[in-house]
């Protein structure tokens, strides 16, 4: 009978090990909620610098914190950081929402973040709708920069 036990105990203590381990790593690659890590803090806390000088019109801060091989899909249509600046003087931004912001951190350098924006504002005369929003950020010698955003229309 102790035997019969100690295989059962030794058996549980194994399987919640097991179960931990993968749990990590399952939450390592999926990511944390927006209260979660520093990471969570600093890649929206980026995000939100980026809307801010695009709002604002600040094309330093926006090369700043851009790569340039950015790229952008959204409700105007594709585009590159060059094209962006380009056309900064026709977009117009009142205010903007990062709704249940998530981040995920599929590589030590690359933090994907998914939230809902509810942007007011327009570009060339055309109102904005709410969209989901992906970004994609990579951290280059200690610096993180946006290289991809792409919208879809909420409903």
């Amino acid at each position: 009978m102790r035997k019969k036990l100690a295989v059962v105990v030794i058996t549980l203590l194994v399987g919640a090990t097991l179960l931990t381990r993968v749990g990590s790593a399952v939450s390592n690659i999926s990511g944390n909620s927006a209260q979660g890590n520093d990471l969570d803090r600093t890649i929206i806390g980026k995000s939100k610098e980026v809307w801010e000088a695009y709002k604002s019109r600040n094309v330093a801060a926006i090369k700043a914190l851009t790569g340039e091989d950015y790229v952008s899909f959204t409700q105007a249509g594709p585009s590159n950081l060059q094209q962006d600046i380009a056309t900064i003087d026709k977009l117009t931004i009142e205010s903007y929402t990062l709704d249940d912001p998530k981040v995920m951190k599929p590589t030590k350098d690359v933090a994907i973040l998914r939230y809902k924006c509810d942007l007011k504002g327009s570009m060339e005369g055309k109102p904005f709708k709410p969209v989901y929003a992906t970004e994609v950020w990579v951290n280059r010698g200690g610096k993180w920069q946006i290289v991809s955003y792409s919208e879809t229309l909420v409903g």
